[in-house]
């Protein structure tokens, strides 16, 4: 999983969350997510889907437990793609075929645990709001995931040069066109 959580620094120059997320103790394993996504969006990602998914106030209980649950079993899958990701650009310069056939094996057995994780916790969700409002609850889910994804992947060495290539010929298209 070449991506997955950021903030407005590179990721890969961090080296402690700062205290801009307002959440509460029992959360605080949450806390760098929330940060990114704060960052990204304005609200943690408990505001978000207390929001999108209308939970009401004889659900919010059950709902955050199962929230908490799920995010706490995601962190490690998070860590690990971030510790993957750290480990990529830190050999970028000498990574060879070996170690980049490691990684991506990494990388992809992550991402299929993830999911299995999220068929267990879609069952739960199913229970707890229904088909319709779980449905929307891994939508929200996956596009937080991969807002964040291509926030980091934007501090990946050859992304970051491929994005110059586009920005460029965009700039070239938008001279063209005046």
């Amino acid at each position: 999983m070449l991506g997955a959580q950021l903030t407005g620094t590179p990721l890969f120059a961090q080296n402690e969350i700062s205290g801009e997320t307002p959440v509460k103790k029992e959360k605080e394993s949450l806390v760098a997510d929330n940060d990114i996504v704060f960052r990204l969006f304005g609200k943690t990602r408990e505001d978000l889907f207390s929001n999108y998914l209308h939970i009401t106030r004889s659900e919010q209980t059950e709902f955050t437990e199962a929230l908490m649950q799920y995010e706490n079993e995601k962190a490690p899958f998070t860590e690990e793609r971030i510790a993957l990701l750290r480990l990529y650009n830190e050999k970028f310069q000498s990574v060879d075929e070996q170690m980049m056939t490691e990684l991506t094996k990494s990388i992809i057995k992550n991402d299929k645990e993830f999911v299995s994780l999220q068929i267990r916790y879609y069952r739960r969700m199913i229970k707890l709001l229904g088909s319709n409002r779980a449905a929307m609850f891994f939508q929200l889910d996956n596009y937080l995931e991969l807002s964040s994804r291509l926030y980091i992947q934007d501090g990946l060495p050859f992304i970051k040069e491929l994005e110059t290539d586009r920005k460029l010929a965009v700039a070239r298209l938008q001279t063209d066109i005046h």
